[in-house]
């Protein structure tokens, strides 16, 4: 009886060494989600709610989910899934990935290196990295970084010199394409924030000084130099601090006054690609065609404007038909899985933009945990196609997919456009 039980110990304990031992968690962490609380883990409750939150009640952040999965597949089984191609071609520009790294600002209020990890990360994968306008490094400062593609995201601000000055520093750096985000014309209200005390910089209350000093690696990340702020913006604004920045933006750049009118000024500033993100209505693409973008982003900027939105993936399959294949469609807003993207795929839109889920991966663990979202997504997407039978990103298409009809605008109770937004579309 002894021998039995210590040849089982014996066994038992090879069968231990021959998997090896697994310390690090971010190994340990198979899904977005696992990495999504490994920063929640790591980060004081105002700083993940930076990332996290959404405005107001958040019923827009939370439809973005819930109807990706109300899309199901519809597998095709004995295909010939030896060799599946993820690579794709969006307006002249090659990607291995059919998804880019969307803009997110603010990623220095994380800790550790703020943007920079992640640019890092992008350009190993050779993926493109969108730096945002409100990113805490200038994007000179991260171009010095990439070794891969870079785009950049533009907020039109009321001054037209900051705007076109801006344009042009991205053409300096070699970005290949301009996301212009037009759903900002208000900052919207986000309850997280208000109750946490976020600003830049943050207001003390009790309860996150005590997590600040529970979390002493991000405060001490926060407050290595340079000050937080909108490093894009040096030289264009008044003074030299985060506070100041912050009045700046708030009081001077702010657009109220914004109209089509003014994405075609931007069309003769720009000679490459150039994207409107935040369209949630076939009329509003339609606009945005005929002044002059190459293509749109159906985004509802991740539930963080205007709450009660439509999600995402309900508003593209009527958006998708209104354009007809005459411009590129760029899905954004709530994806969390390989599964997700697949599914954006398929309904119809030529590319997806990641945000929240890079965003986690950055701070759990910086740069590697940005790979590791990368990683994971890659992993996810090429199964899903591979259980599906689709072997190419050209070969997904709507066929695979089942969603419900009502997002084609059938049943809707709703005012529809006048009909000359329609008429006056020229392809």
């Amino acid at each position: 009886m002894a021998e039995s039980r210590l040849s089982g110990a014996v066994e038992f304990a090879k069968m231990l060494a021959a998997g090896g031992f697994r310390l690090d968690p971010l190994q340990a962490a198979p899904s977005i989600e696992d990495v999504r609380q490994l920063a929640r883990k790591r980060l004081p409750t105002m700083a993940f709610d930076i990332i996290d939150g959404a405005s107001n009640h958040e019923t827009t952040l939370e439809a973005n989910s819930r109807d990706l999965a109300k899309v199901t597949f519809r597998p095709r089984w004995l295909t010939d899934i030896s060799r599946i191609d993820t690579s794709t071609t969006v307006d002249g520009m090659a990607l291995q990935r059919p998804y880019v790294l969307g803009p997110l600002g603010l990623q220095r209020m994380i800790g550790g290196e703020g943007e920079m990890g992640a640019v890092r990360a992008a350009g190993k994968a050779n993926i493109p990295f969108t730096i945002s306008t409100a990113s805490n490094w200038a994007m000179e400062e991260l171009a010095e970084q990439a070794t891969g593609p870079l785009w950049y995201q533009l907020y039109m601000y009321k001054s037209a010199t900051i705007v076109s000055n801006l344009i042009s520093r991205a053409k300096a750096i070699g970005a290949e394409a301009l996301v212009v985000t037009v759903d900002v014309p208000l900052n919207g209200k986000r309850y997280r924030d208000h109750r946490n005390g976020m600003s830049i910089p943050p207001k003390i209350t009790p309860r996150n000084a005590v997590q600040a000093i529970r979390h002493l690696d991000w405060t001490r990340a926060i407050m290595r130099p340079p000050t937080i702020g909108f490093r894009n913006l040096a030289g264009e604004i008044q003074g030299d601090n985060a506070v100041s920045h912050q009045e700046f933006v708030s009081k001077y750049l702010a657009n109220l006054s914004l109209t089509w009118e003014d994405i075609e000024d931007v069309r003769r500033q720009w000679d490459g690609p150039i994207y409107i993100k935040g369209i949630l209505t076939p009329e509003d693409a339609l606009r945005a065609a005929k002044a002059g973008a190459d293509g749109i982003y159906v985004s509802n900027h991740g539930g963080r404007q205007l709450d009660s939105s439509p999600s995402t993936i309900s508003a593209l399959p009527s958006i998708v038909d209104a354009v007809d294949g005459r411009m590129t469609v760029v899905f954004d807003s709530g994806i969390r899985t390989g599964d997700d993207i697949a599914k954006a795929l398929a309904v119809g839109a030529d590319l997806v933009s990641i945000g929240r889920a890079w965003g986690y991966g950055n701070a759990a663990y910086g740069e590697r945990g940005v790979r590791h979202v990368i990683d994971i997504l890659d992993g996810e997407l090429e199964l899903a196609m591979g259980q599906l039978g689709a072997t190419s990103i050209a070969a997904l298409d709507r066929s695979f997919v089942q969603y419900p009809e009502a997002w084609h605008g059938a049943g809707l109770h709703r005012e529809p456009e006048p009909a000359e937004v329609t008429e006056e579309f020229t392809p």
